[in-house]
């Protein structure tokens, strides 16, 4: 899970080496924009499944909402 500002700026570097993840990790990046960092596309280069961040932030709206009386 990346939850730091790299990936940003399309000349960031992966917060870590995706190539020394096990063969079953699975990558996450709340980052929303760009959709695809860096961390991602690398990951789904090695075949790894990989979860961009607006998913993430789409299912946690409503506890949001909620947790600020909105």
């Amino acid at each position: 899970m990346n939850a730091t500002p790299l990936g940003l700026r399309p000349d960031d570097p992966p917060p870590l080496a995706v190539a020394d993840l096990p063969a079953h990790a699975v990558v996450a990046d709340v980052s929303v924009s760009p959709a695809e960092t860096a961390l991602l596309r690398a990951a789904r280069e090695r075949g790894l499944p990989a979860h961009p961040g607006e998913p993430v932030l789409a299912h946690q709206i409503d506890a949001h909402l909620h947790f600020f009386g909105l």
